[in-house]
């Protein structure tokens, strides 16, 4: 069997996670819950701001998130390999793989209720010299929220659509980073 490489897993797990989709199930999404943390709800107001600002200008559909975790496994897969590895940069090894592979399934499992392209994107780590790193510490001040959002709105096709976001705060050697995925509800 051919070895993947990082970069066609992810293509991959987005094909796969389409092709699921597409299977559907039946009845909407469950209410999102409210923030459960101060950085989960700090975090969240000041995305908000910034995306009200791109939904004034007519950049997005909504005027708003919604906090919903069901697509957290996505970047909770690739947070948990830097902390496990507790570096970040880090050079991406096999049980990597591992890992992002036992949250990707989560994440498909409760993607498929939102329907067909769904997934609107996301923004978790970025390749720097044949290493990954984690891309952005943990901070509410607006210059980096507003890159934060801009990298959401860069990362996908469908994400000027997104309803929902789901949040994790990874932590490799005592740095809390931020991490997001974007998502719609999508079903006929």
């Amino acid at each position: 069997m051919k070895e993947l490489n990082r970069r066609e897993f992810l293509t991959l797990t987005g094909a796969a996670v389409v092709a699921l989709s597409l299977a559907g199930c039946s009845g909407g999404p469950s209410a999102p819950p409210a923030p459960t943390t101060p950085k989960e709800a700090d975090l969240l107001a000041a995305i908000n701001k910034v995306w009200k600002e791109k939904y004034d200008a007519g950049a997005v559909v909504n005027k708003q998130l919604i906090l919903n975790q069901d697509a957290v496994g996505i970047v909770r897969g690739y947070g948990r390999v830097f902390e496990e590895a507790n570096e970040t940069p880090h050079k991406w090894v096999k049980s990597d793989d591992d890992i992002l592979s036992d949250e990707r399934l989560k994440f498909r499992d409760k993607m498929k209720k939102y329907g067909d392209n769904s997934f609107a994107g996301m923004v978790c780590d970025e390749d720097t010299d044949g290493m990954v790193a984690l891309k952005y510490k943990y901070s509410c001040e607006d210059t980096v929220v507003q890159a934060f959002v801009e990298d959401l709105l860069n990362s996908n096709s469908n994400s000027s659509n997104a309803e929902f976001i789901s949040i994790y705060f990874p932590v490799v050697k005592n740095v809390t980073y931020m991490t997001a995925a974007i998502f719609l509800y999508n079903k006929a």
